[in-house]
């Protein structure tokens, strides 16, 4: 949020709600993550516009998260929730196809552990609507991570010097052209 890289991110970060499902079990981490969709959809916008969903004791390979975050929103779609929430990913083996594995244009999507961001899609066509040229956001967030480079990013949050973030990953894995 400091870096502005999301938009929408400042106006609702004193509601954001973060659930943490501490589950190994895929099976029962997808029932949370339903139960939390619910409670996002039926909430009141003002009380509870967004949600993190993190899940640190599972989804530490990054193909088994992505499968997993497909399920999440086909789930989505199918309890009704399609053109009201939409789900970002994010993951500490975050890497966009096409980039070298040590560009920091991966920093835009990497967190310390697995999570999906609940998002009302009011909220972003609302913060899309203040932003000049919203479709340059993911190049221009690149961008930024770059100029940025590592030593500016843990000057900023050194914490990420021992999460998972940081670690060396598997460069033989597919990734998401996100």
């Amino acid at each position: 949020m400091g870096e502005g890289l999301c938009p929408f991110a400042h106006p609702v970060f004193n509601t954001l709600r973060i659930d943490v499902c501490d589950s190994s079990d895929l099976e029962e981490l997808t029932m949370v993550f339903m139960n939390v969709l619910r409670e996002v959809a039926d909430a009141d916008p003002q009380q509870l516009p967004t949600a993190l969903f993190v899940t640190p004791n599972a989804l530490d390979d990054f193909d088994e998260y992505w499968n997993w975050s497909l399920i999440c929103d086909n789930l989505l779609v199918q309890m009704g929730y399609e053109g009201l929430l939409q789900l970002a990913t994010f993951h500490p083996d975050y890497l966009f196809e096409g980039e070298d594995d040590d560009d920091m244009s991966h920093f835009t999507n990497r967190s310390p552990f697995p999570m999906l961001h609940i998002i009302r899609e009011a909220d972003i066509e609302e913060a899309l609507a203040s932003v000049r040229h919203p479709d340059r956001i993911p190049e221009r967030n690149r961008q930024h991570m770059r100029r940025l480079g590592k030593e500016g990013l843990l000057q900023r949050m050194p914490a990420l010097a021992q999460s998972r973030v940081f670690q060396e990953r598997d460069s033989t894995s597919e990734q998401p052209d996100s």
